[in-house]
């Protein structure tokens, strides 16, 4: 037999023995001898080295979870730190901010001033009476005036060590010597009965120039409030007859969210002391 010429033969009767051997061994898995062993011995290697790298590589993403998980649970954890620094500081701001709008509310007029917190109201629908958390230790005494960044909230009424009572304008016994800012009509300012922040103008001139939109402020006549405190605007003027004018106004407190107030103590007029 020429060799050479029938090498393709034998190379393609070898590569069919070998594909025999494969399939062999791929089929019948419970024999432990003949081809089957032989080749189970040729592939288990190979099939040994493909599992350790597919366990390594397994073993190192469990690694890496854990790792990220506790990284991961250490920033929430901070993050909820700052979340609370943040609500601290935004309430610290906005408490500054009222406390600074209350201190610049006085414009111009010279006050000596003392700021307090409302630390309780009368048990009550409206808001009449109320109690601050500083007294005669502060300086604080009978009739002095109280007013918050909106505008005049009432006047003390009683003073002790550590805390002082006062009534809003919104009591019945309130009367306040106001005037018109556009015009300086004067008038008195008086709560309606019933509601929580409307009031009404008295004595008011017949043929007075007020409109709604006009602003109220306190005129100074009287010797408790000093002038130029806002006190409310006017929102309806009506006729009911032909000689009065009845003029209603809104004041420009939210006595239903008071936190804080200012209480003048001292009024420095111009040329005294």
């Amino acid at each position: 037999m020429n060799v050479s010429k029938n090498r393709p033969m034998i190379v393609a009767i070898i590569a069919i023995i070998v594909l025999l051997v494969l399939v062999i061994s791929t089929s019948n898995t419970d024999s432990a001898k003949g081809p089957v062993s032989i080749a189970g011995n040729i592939i288990r290697p190979v099939q040994s080295f493909f599992f350790g790298l597919g366990r390594k590589a397994s073993g190192n993403e469990d690694k890496n979870v854990g790792t990220w998980k506790e990284k991961y649970e250490k920033l929430l954890a901070e993050q909820e730190k700052y979340e609370e620094m943040l609500k601290n500081y935004e309430e610290l701001k906005a408490e500054n901010d009222r406390l600074s709008e209350l201190l610049n509310y006085v414009g111009n007029i010279e006050y000596d001033i003392c700021t307090a917190d409302i630390i309780g109201t009368t048990p009550s629908e409206w808001f009449n009476e109320f109690v601050v958390n500083a007294g005669l230790d502060k300086g604080i005494t009978k009739d002095m005036v109280v007013y918050n960044k909106d505008g005049l909230v009432g006047r003390i009424t009683y003073s002790a060590k550590g805390y002082s009572r006062g009534i809003s304008i919104m009591d019945e016994s309130s009367g306040i010597a106001v005037m018109v800012e556009r015009t300086r009509e004067n008038a008195i300012l008086s709560p309606i009965e019933g509601t929580s922040n409307e009031l009404e103008l008295l004595y008011l001139r017949d043929n007075a120039d007020i409109v709604p939109g006009d602003v109220i402020i306190t005129s100074g006549i009287g010797g408790i409030y000093p002038k130029g405190i806002q006190v409310g605007k006017v929102i309806e003027v009506s006729t009911e007859n032909a000689r009065e004018k009845k003029v209603k106004i809104l004041s420009t407190v939210d006595f239903d969210h008071i936190e804080e107030v200012t209480i003048v103590l001292h009024v420095y007029n111009e040329g005294t002391d």
